[in-house]
């Protein structure tokens, strides 16, 4: 009998996996190797993208279509959800699925939006950025983990991907704050057809379990999940519960 990973390995040709900012490609590769071909996966490294487009997310998106031009499944995370925003853009609905993980429209606090970072957050980061590097994004680790349970321990397994984010320029790492303080997708991401998947932690420290109420008027057929106990990283918070959700979806 074929069991569901031999089912979705068949499935699936070409998978794209996008990061998150202070973090890097290889945050996907465990949870990638317990569904997927390990020659089926495509680790996107968003920042090479973000420096040759000097933070236009747009040429970006048509960049990464022009060098994974058969990929059929895209995996975003965070500020990885906005390149795969701009490639569904620019690609039929219906070639290629695309699951969101810790996505928000915003990620920065308004008037009109009370939930995500303060501006003197992003702006302390960037100061912090230029001082201490590596003391900034490790207090990055600990800020989006929130009062998440057993932090320590997880805050030790996301430290290991620390050494790829170092060798990151700060000029390229700034682009990526700067996307995040002036992005807004609250009206651009609009778009009854599309049916994707958003996978959200009602514990997140970034984003609130209640963006689900405004997604599902953005997008009514897509399918929005909401793990209980969950963190801004499920598929490493919550592993059994991130790939329940996504068994589901594909």
């Amino acid at each position: 009998m074929i069991n569901y990973k031999d089912k979705t390995k068949e499935k699936y040709k070409k998978i794209l996996f996008i990061h998150g900012w202070g973090f890097s490609d290889k945050i996907w590769i465990n949870f990638a190797s317990q569904l997927f071909k390990p020659e089926s996966c495509i680790f996107l490294n968003m920042y090479s993208y973000l420096e040759s487009c000097e933070g236009d997310l747009k040429v970006a998106a048509k960049k990464v279509l022009d060098d994974y031009n058969d990929v059929d499944l895209i995996f975003s995370w965070s500020l990885g959800c906005y390149l795969a925003k701009e490639i569904e853009v620019l690609v039929n609905l219906n070639t290629i699925k695309m699951i969101y993980i810790s996505y928000s429209p915003r990620f920065m606090k308004s008037k009109k939006w009370n939930f995500g970072f303060e501006e003197n957050q992003i702006l302390k980061l960037k100061k912090d950025l230029q001082s201490n590097k590596e003391k900034a994004i490790k207090n990055f680790y600990l800020l989006i983990l929130g009062n998440f349970r057993n932090k320590k321990f997880f805050y030790k397994e996301i430290l290991l991907h620390i050494n790829s984010v170092m060798k990151v320029n700060l000029q390229t790492l700034n682009i990526g704050l700067d996307i995040i303080k002036n992005s807004s997708y609250d009206k651009s991401c609009k778009d009854k057809k599309a049916k994707n998947l958003y996978i959200y932690g009602d514990k997140d420290s970034i984003v609130s379990s209640d963006i689900k109420k405004f997604m599902r008027i953005l997008e009514p057929v897509s399918v929005i999940k909401v793990l209980p106990d969950s963190s801004h990283i499920p598929f490493i918070t919550n592993r059994e519960d991130f790939l329940e959700a996504i068994r589901e979806f594909i």
